[in-house]
C-alpha cells in the first residue's frame, strides 16, 4: 500500500517537472538502449548454445608448426589421430569449397559446399531432418556418389519437395544422389549449403599427402573426458608421428580448442570490450542523472524537511526518492528498448558478415530481461546517492535556511565526485576510440601490394568430368577465356590466380634451393605458393623489384621452368644474396612434376592473409606447371568494373554454358571486406566515446549552472565590493576545471591499463601511443572549457543590488 502511494506521488512529482523528466528519461533510454543492442549481439555470438547437441563437448584440432599456431591438418595425420587417440567418440575432417550445383530445369549455381569425412552429422550432434547422413561406405573408392543438402537449399531451390531423397543432381558436372537433408539451422562449417563425402583414395590416404595441410579437424569428447586429458592424448600422438615421419612431421604439434572459441576467434575479446565500452556510457549517464537528482533535491529540500518534521522517517524519504528513480528507470528502459531495435539495425548493417552467429541476433525475452535488470540496477545506481544525501539533512536547519534565503546549498561534494568520475570514464572511452581510429587509418593507408581500383574478379571451377585434372582441356579453356576477356572494350589487362589476395585461400609448402644442402627435418623453408597466369601481376599492378614477371614462355618443360618470389622470401631465405637465377623446388605436385624452376623475378609483398598481418614468403608459379581447375580470374577495366560482369558471363557461357561464376566482385569490395571488422569496432567505439564526451560536457555544464544559481548572493556581495565579472567567471571556471583535470589524470591512468587489453584489436599503434593520449587531453580540455564557460556567463547577468536584496 505504501509503495503504491509512493508510486502515485512519484508520477505526480515527475509530471510537475516535465523538462527534468524528459531529459532524464532520454538519457537513460540512450544508455539502456545501447547496452541492450550490444548485449543482443554478445548473447547471440558468445552466450547462446550452438545449433548442435552437447556442443560443449565439441573441439577443434589444430596442428601448429613453425609457421602457424592454428595450422590445419594433413589427411594422413587426421586418419592417424582418428585411429590412435582414445579421448573422442568421433572425429571428422572438412574442407569447404565453392561448388557448382545443377539440377533438372534450373541453371547451375555456385554454392558453398563442404567435403567431409564420414559421420559429420553424428559427430557434430546435428542429425539430418530427412534421409541419412554420410557413412564410411560413401567414402570408399567406387562407391555411389552422394550428397546431403542443407535445409535452406532444400527449401529454396527444391521447394521443400518431400521426395527429394533419391533425386539426382549435378555437382561439378558429375551426377550425385541426394541421400539426406540437414536439419534447419545447421550450416557447419562456414554457412555450408551442401555436403559431399571425401573419397578415401590414394590422394587422401597416401604418404605423399602428409606434407599437405589443408583439412580442418573437429572432434567430440567422450563423456567424462576432460579437455586437458584430450590435449595430452593428441600431443602424445603428434610426438609419435614426428618420430615416425620426421620429414613431414618434425615440429608439427597438436592442440585442442573448444569449438565456440575456434569459431569466435578474436571476436570474443573485441565484443567484450565493446560491451564494456557501452557499459561506461551507461555509468556516465547515471552520473549525470545523479547530479540532476542532487540538484533537484536541493530545490525540494524544503518539501522534504516539512515531511520529516511531520513524522516521515529517513527510510521513508529514501524509499520515496528511490521510487521516483525507479519510475524514471522504468520509463527509460521502455523507451530504451525502442532505441535498441533501431540501434541493432544500424549495428547489423555495419557488422562484418564473418562474425559467427550474427544471423541469430534478435530482441527477445533474454534481451528484455537484461533491459529490465539494467533498468533496476540504474535506478539504484543513480538514485541512491541523492536519496541518502537528502535523507541526512536536519529538518530544523533546512527549514531555517529555506525560510531565510529561499534556497539552500548541499550535495556539493557528491556532485564534485560525480564530475570527476564521469570525466575519467569519458577519457577511457576517448582513448580507446582514438586508438581504434588511428589503427583503422593505418590499415586503410597500408599498401596491400596491389592496386584494387578498377579490378573485377570472379571464381571458376572446371568439372573433372569435362576437364580432366591437369589436362590440356583446362589449359585451352583458361587461355581462351583470358584472350576473350582481354578483347573486351575497356579491359586493360586480365589474368588468373589460384588463391586471390585477402580471400583466405592460401597454400603453404616447403621451398628448397637446389644448390644448397637439403634442410634437416623441421628446418624447411615454408612459403605460400600462388599459381598464376601471365598477365596476373600486370592486372593487379604488382611492384616489380628486380628481374622480370612470368610470361607465355614459362612452363613445365625443362628449360622453361621459372618462378617469381616476393621480397620477404628473398629477405628471409637469401639474406645478403641475390636469389635471381637460383633453381628452386616446391613440395607440391599437381601431376606435371614438382613446382619450381629458375627464379626470374622478385615482386613486392602482397597481403594474402590480412592487411594487418606481417608479410609471408610467397612464390608465384606459372599456371602451365599446375593446370589447376579452380582459378580466380581478374581483369583491370577503365571505369566501373562491375559494369562488365554481364559481358564476362557471356564470354564464359560461350566457352561452356554449364559453368556458373562464383564471387563476382571488385577488388575494392574485397579490400573493404578485409577492413570490415576493424571498421565496425572503430565506428561503434568512437560513437560511444563521442556520446560519453557529450554526456560529460552536459553534466559539467549543468553542475556549474546549478552552482552559479545558488551563489547569486555571494557573487552580488563580491561585485559590490569591487570584484570584476571576469574575475568571478574565472573563479567559477577554475573550481570546476580543476575537477575536470582530476578526472583527466585518473582517466588517463585507467586508459593506459584498459588499452593494453586492446592490443589484439589495433594495428601499428601502441597501447600508450603518446599522440592519442595528447589528443584526448587537448580535446577534453577544450570541451571542458566551453562547457564551463557557457554557464559561467550567468555571473555577468548578476545584478548586485537585486542579489543583496535576497538577504
Amino acid at each position: 500500500m505504501n509503495l503504491a502511494h509512493d508510486f502515485r506521488l512519484a508520477l505526480r512529482k515527475l509530471r510537475g517537472s516535465p523538462g527534468f523528466t524528459l531529459v532524464a528519461v532520454l538519457t537513460l533510454a540512450l544508455g539502456v538502449g545501447a547496452n541492450s543492442a550490444i548485449f543482443s549481439v554478445v548473447d547471440a555470438v558468445l552466450l547462446r548454445p550452438l545449433p548442435m547437441d552437447d556442443a560443449e563437448r565439441l573441439v577443434r584440432l589444430y596442428n601448429p608448426d613453425s609457421t602457424s599456431k592454428e595450422g590445419p591438418s594433413s589427411s594422413p595425420d587426421f586418419l592417424d589421430m582418428q585411429e590412435r587417440t582414445r579421448s573422442f567418440s568421433g572425429m571428422v575432417a572438412v574442407r569447404h569449397h565453392q561448388l557448382s550445383l545443377g539440377s533438372a530445369g534450373a541453371e547451375p549455381e555456385r554454392l558453398v559446399g563442404t567435403w567431409t569425412s564420414p559421420d559429420l552429422f553424428e559427430v557434430m550432434g546435428a542429425p539430418v531432418k530427412l534421409g541419412r547422413g554420410l557413412s564410411l561406405a560413401d567414402a570408399q573408392p567406387g562407391a555411389e556418389r552422394v550428397i546431403v543438402l542443407s535445409h535452406g537449399l532444400w527449401q529454396g531451390r527444391f521447394g521443400g519437395a518431400p521426395d527429394i531423397i533419391g533425386r539426382t543432381v549435378q555437382l561439378g558436372g558429375e551426377n550425385r544422389t541426394v541421400v539426406g537433408v540437414a536439419r534447419e539451422g545447421f550450416d557447419f562449417p562456414q554457412r555450408s549449403q551442401l555436403w559431399v563425402p571425401i573419397v578415401y583414395d590414394e590422394d587422401f590416404t597416401g604418404a605423399d599427402s602428409r606434407s599437405s595441410h589443408s583439412w580442418r579437424v573437429y572432434a567430440r569428447l567422450k563423456p567424462g573426458v576432460t579437455l586437458e586429458a584430450a590435449r595430452a592424448d593428441v600431443a602424445e600422438v603428434a610426438r609419435r608421428l614426428a618420430v615416425e615421419y620426421p620429414a613431414s612431421n618434425t615440429g608439427v604439434g597438436a592442440s585442442l580448442v573448444p569449438l565456440r572459441d575456434a569459431l569466435v576467434g578474436n571476436v570474443r575479446p573485441a565484443l567484450l570490450i565493446l560491451l564494456g565500452a557501452v557499459g561506461l556510457v551507461l555509468l556516465i549517464a547515471c552520473a549525470n542523472l545523479s547530479n540532476l537528482l542532487l540538484a533537484r533535491a536541493v530545490g525540494r529540500r524544503g518539501e522534504l524537511s516539512v515531511r520529516m518534521a511531520l513524522g516521515a522517517s529517513r527510510g521513508h524519504v529514501v524509499r520515496q526518492l528511490l521510487v521516483e528513480s525507479g519510475v524514471l528507470a522504468g520509463l527509460g528502459a521502455l523507451l530504451g528498448m525502442l532505441f535498441a531495435g533501431w540501434m541493432l539495425d544500424v549495428l547489423l548493417a555495419l557488422a562484418p558478415r564473418n562474425i559467427p552467429g550474427l544471423e541469430r541476433v534478435v530482441i527477445d525475452g533474454r534481451v528484455l530481461g537484461f533491459a529490465c535488470a539494467l533498468g533496476l540496477a540504474t535506478a539504484l545506481l543513480f538514485g541512491l546517492v541523492p536519496a541518502l544525501q537528502a535523507s541526512r539533512q536536519n529538518p530544523a536547519t533546512s527549514l531555517r535556511e529555506v525560510g531565510a534565503k529561499g534556497g539552500t546549498r548541499g550535495g556539493g561534494a557528491a556532485r564534485n565526485v560525480l564530475i570527476v568520475v564521469e570525466t575519467a570514464l569519458a577519457v577511457v572511452l576517448l582513448v580507446g576510440g582514438g586508438l581504434l581510429l588511428k589503427s583503422f587509418q593505418k590499415l586503410k593507408d597500408a599498401d596491400p601490394g596491389f592496386q584494387a581500383e578498377g579490378v573485377l574478379s570472379f571464381e571458376l571451377e572446371l568439372p573433372e568430368s569435362t576437364y580432366p585434372w591437369a589436362g590440356p582441356a583446362t589449359q585451352r579453356f583458361y587461355e581462351g577465356l583470358l584472350e576473350r576477356l582481354r578483347a573486351l572494350p575497356g579491359v586493360e589487362a586480365a589474368g588468373a590466380i589460384q588463391g586471390l589476395p585477402l580471400s583466405g585461400s592460401n597454400m603453404a609448402t616447403s621451398l628448397r634451393d637446389l644448390a644448397l644442402p637439403e634442410a634437416a627435418p623441421g628446418e624447411d623453408w615454408i612459403s605460400q605458393v600462388h599459381i598464376v597466369t601471365p598477365g596476373y601481376a600486370q592486372t593487379l599492378r604488382m611492384r616489380l623489384v628486380r628481374g622480370r614477371l612470368l610470361d607465355e614462355g614459362d612452363g613445365a618443360a625443362p628449360g622453361h621452368r621459372a618462378v617469381v618470389i616476393s621480397e620477404e622470401a628473398a629477405r628471409r631465405f637469401w639474406p645478403g644474396v641475390d636469389p635471381l637465377g637460383r633453381e628452386v623446388e616446391l613440395g607440391v605436385n599437381y601431376g606435371r612434376g614438382s613446382f619450381g624452376g629458375r627464379i626470374v623475378g622478385i615482386v613486392g609483398d602482397v597481403s594474402h592473409e590480412g592487411i594487418e598481418k606481417d608479410p609471408f614468403p610467397q612464390v608465384y608459379v606459372p599456371f602451365t606447371q599446375a593446370l589447376g581447375s579452380r582459378m580466380t580470374v581478374v581483369l583491370r577495366t577503365q571505369g566501373d568494373a562491375l559494369r562488365l560482369a554481364a559481358q564476362v558471363r557471356e564470354e564464359v557461357k560461350a566457352l561452356d554454358s554449364g559453368l556458373p561464376l562464383g564471387n563476382v566482385r571488385t577488388l575494392e569490395a574485397l579490400v573493404g571486406g578485409a577492413l570490415a571488422q576493424p571498421r565496425f569496432f572503430m565506428l561503434v567505439t568512437t560513437s560511444f566515446a563521442v556520446l560519453a564526451l557529450l554526456l560529460a560536457a552536459v553534466g559539467l555544464s549543468g553542475v556549474i549552472a546549478h552552482a552559479v544559481s545558488h551563489r547569486t548572493r555571494e557573487f552580488g556581495i563580491r561585485m559590490a565590493l569591487g570584484a570584476r565579472t571576469g574575475e568571478l567567471m574565472a573563479l567559477v571556471m577554475r573550481q570546476y576545471l580543476r575537477l575536470t583535470s582530476y578526472g583527466l589524470v585518473i582517466g588517463l591512468g585507467l586508459a593506459l591499463g584498459v588499452s593494453r587489453l586492446m592490443a589484439g584489436m589495433v594495428y601499428g599503434v601502441g597501447a600508450s601511443d603518446p599522440l592519442t593520449y595528447l589528443g584526448v587531453t587537448v580535446l577534453l580540455a577544450l570541451v571542458a572549457l566551453v562547457a564551463s564557460y557557457v554557464p559561467a556567463m550567468r555571473v555577468a547577468r548578476v545584478d548586485p543590488i537585486i542579489a543583496l536584496r535576497q538577504e
